[in-house]
């Protein structure tokens, strides 16, 4: 008898421990959160492992602003990861890389051989304008565009307010005098341009001089620095290798994610560095059939970007200036168009409105910051549509030398997800 009961409650506890499995994976099948990779049960335990072993993917919770977790990425060593943003997730990683492998990493930019963005004015700048009198036919054509406060007359601070209200571009007065210099405007020979004066003023040329500025000049410009790319697959060396497995089991992905990322971008800012306001991947609306440029890089540039992740390291630690701002983050509610399209002043420009935006991130040597550039589709688990709330970018050096590296977590929609990234070699 006492066999019989031991068999029977043997029996019972087994057949409910299998009942609770089975509804346990019942509910991982219907839990789309666990089927992206995020684990339902603790929000710190990190991802599922999904039902058909497709590695899909995870998405930190953001939790709050502050949150801190406490994470364990190598052996004897802890890692805090704190959330500064929700949208988009934006967490701060001190002491992510040590003082030797930010300078390792440095020493192979160096030896690879960095390529500058630095352009500038072209040499025969003088000579082509000459060929360009008379008056623009757009604003500049206008006296009245000149003449801010109406006295009749345009003065070089004038010549200022017009380059930034029509242009967005942001000029000082050395500048002013150089261009009248360079374009030889005697009409500014008495420090001002009468209604008169301005029949043979050649705005034509004080336009394009303008246009050619903003696109060139490395303080005016979109971007202005020098970058190197180090390959972080088989033939990297023994500090890239550890790195990527540190940032594998940061971001909480698959292997095969993680290495079909991009080749790490090293970038050096020196004075007047910095890198306007932009994103750092492509909207996938109305772009889904084209395939993500990292999965054959043979299409490039008729590709589209798909940096899911981005995760950047401060290499060194950086005198005055070269933060990095995100201008739009957690703001309540936020459409890209209406921004633009409301800006009387040009926000994206971050040697000018640096200190504007929602949030500033200091430049600490060792310290990474991670964030999301895509939601992820909770239909299929792989990349959704880009966040807009991930606008940021560098603001401008005054001083010193800034080093920094970009590791863009690639990945792709459904449609493509199956395809092999070109990069995993």
């Amino acid at each position: 008898m006492h066999m019989f009961l031991t068999y029977v409650v043997v029996t019972f506890v087994v057949t409910l421990r299998q009942a609770m499995l089975i509804s346990c994976d019942s509910q991982k099948r219907h839990d789309k959160s666990c089927e992206n990779g995020v684990c339902f049960r603790e929000e710190d335990q990190g991802p599922c492992k999904p039902v058909d072993d497709e590695p899909r993917l995870f998405r930190w919770d953001p939790i709050k602003i502050g949150h801190t977790r406490e994470l364990k990425l190598e052996t004897g060593r802890k890692f805090k990861m704190i959330t500064l943003a929700s949208k988009p997730p934006l967490f701060e990683i001190p002491d992510f890389l040590r003082g030797s492998e930010c300078k390792h990493i440095i020493n192979l930019a160096n030896s690879v051989g960095l390529r500058g963005s630095d352009l500038h004015l072209d040499k025969d700048l003088d000579q082509r304008k000459e060929f360009l009198r008379g008056h623009a036919s757009g604003r500049a054509g206008d006296f009245a565009n000149w003449d801010k406060n109406r006295d009749g007359s345009i003065r070089r601070d004038e010549v200022i307010e017009f380059a930034e209200s029509y242009k967005f571009l942001y000029l000082d007065p050395m500048e002013v005098d150089d261009m009248i210099i360079k374009l030889n405007l005697t009409e500014f020979d008495d420090d001002y341009v009468t209604l008169q004066e301005f029949s043979t003023l050649p705005t034509a040329a004080m336009d394009e001089y303008m246009n050619d500025i903003k696109e060139k000049h490395p303080a005016h410009r979109e971007r202005f620095s020098q970058q190197a790319w180090l390959l972080q697959g088989k033939t990297a060396d023994d500090v890239l290798k550890r790195l990527r497995k540190r940032v594998a089991k940061l971001t909480r992905l698959s292997d095969r994610i993680v290495r079909g990322g991009e080749p790490l971008q090293v970038v050096k800012y020196e004075a007047n560095g910095h890198y306007n306001a932009h994103y750092d991947s492509q909207y996938q609306a109305n772009m889904s059939h084209v395939k993500c440029c990292h999965l054959d890089l043979s299409l490039l540039p008729n590709c589209r970007v798909c940096r899911y992740a981005t995760i950047l390291y401060y290499l060194n630690d950086v005198e005055d200036g070269g933060e990095t701002a995100f201008p739009v983050v957690d703001k309540p509610k936020f459409d890209k168009k209406a921004y633009i399209e409301s800006m009387s002043e040009d926000k994206f420009n971050l040697m000018q409105y640096c200190y504007d935006g929602n949030l500033v991130v200091a430049p600490k040597r060792g310290k990474a910051i991670l964030w999301y550039n895509h939601f992820v589709d909770e239909e299929t688990g792989w990349m959704g549509e880009m966040d807009e709330y991930a606008l940021h970018g560098g603001c401008g050096l005054w001083s010193g030398v800034k080093w920094i590296a970009n590791n863009w977590i690639t990945s792709a929609d459904a449609r493509w997800a199956h395809y092999k990234s070109d990069h995993d070699v």
